[in-house]
């Protein structure tokens, strides 16, 4: 049971310590909506109370600080992170600095269904950057859920709030632990692989006996063509999909570029393509496939040109 949270005139939860005192809150229950008094005295510890007098609502603390620390990194637009090289990697930012500010959210998103996975956050930056963020009280991610974020591609960010209890919750240490400190943060997937052991000698089994290793079978590219232009979308071994221009056109060039990174692709300059990872693969061809068509509506309804006699 918690009492110490309320819902403001513009439906922001807000702690009882940030509130003013008594009605002049402008509260309501989180569960049943009814009008608050925030209790501020000097001798019981602060807390909300129904404005009729009734016993209060039942409520979790656990999920009420879900939902605070969510809302701190929605209204602040940012969150500082720890970041190692093979994560600065993973989301194409510049592996050379240790500790980064992720800022200029172009969309967040609670709850959101991925596949198996349904992080805390979905957070997507105007530079292209895509993570996730789980937020950490008493239940934190098994290996099973950290698995499932690997299988999806999707760098996964956990923030650690286990030590703000109701009797030691502070706001100001609560929004600095969100956004600014980086000691209770960690990224669960990707990390560096661990050292492998070292190779173990095995007998080969006799001619007659050995088998023929199952052949890998590999899906055909699809072919995606815009403005008549062939665009080869191929699905690779390790789960990712690699975009690719066949024939060189600056405007549809510029079309996968900007779909591939609104996924957080990731460009090769070996193979002169875009990589999205394995998450992303239906978004990003149903996006193609969106702009394919609405180029060729915009073709269809162009007026023929009159050419002089």
């Amino acid at each position: 049971m918690s009492s110490h949270f309320g819902l403001d005139k513009f439906n922001l939860l807000r702690h009882v310590s940030e509130v003013e005192r008594g009605l002049a809150c402008d509260c309501r229950c989180v569960v049943c909506h009814e009008p608050l008094v925030a209790r501020q005295g000097d001798v019981r510890d602060h807390h909300f109370a129904h404005a009729s007098n009734r016993e209060p609502c039942s409520s979790n603390h656990e999920s009420l600080l879900h939902h605070y620390a969510k809302q701190l990194i929605e209204m602040a637009g940012y969150v500082t992170v720890p970041m190692a090289e093979v994560v600065a990697t993973n989301l194409g930012v510049d592996p050379a600095v240790p500790v980064m500010r992720l800022s200029r959210f172009s969309s967040i998103e609670a709850e959101v269904s991925l596949g198996s996975v349904r992080p805390d956050l979905l957070v997507s930056t105007a530079d292209g950057v895509i993570f996730a963020i789980e937020v950490a009280y008493s239940s934190f991610c098994d290996l099973v859920k950290i698995g499932e974020f690997r299988a999806q591609g999707l760098p996964v960010l956990e923030i650690d709030l286990s030590r703000f209890t109701p009797e030691h919750f502070d706001v100001d240490d609560v929004q600095y632990a969100v956004l600014n400190a980086i000691d209770k943060k960690s990224w669960l997937w990707p990390t560096r692989e661990p050292e492998l052991p070292e190779p173990v000698s095995i007998i080969p089994m006799a001619p007659d006996c050995a088998a023929e290793p199952p052949s890998k079978i590999r899906k055909p590219a699809e072919i995606i063509l815009i403005s008549g232009r062939m665009v080869e979308c191929r699905e690779l071994d390790w789960g990712e999909l690699a975009i690719r221009t066949v024939s060189f056109d600056p405007d549809v060039v510029a079309i996968v570029k900007g779909v591939a990174k609104s996924f957080n692709g990731r460009y090769n300059p070996k193979f002169k393509n875009w990589i999205v990872p394995k998450w992303a693969i239906d978004l990003a061809k149903a996006e193609l496939h969106k702009r394919a068509n609405e180029l060729e509506i915009v073709v269809r309804q162009k007026p023929p040109v009159d050419h002089p006699q």
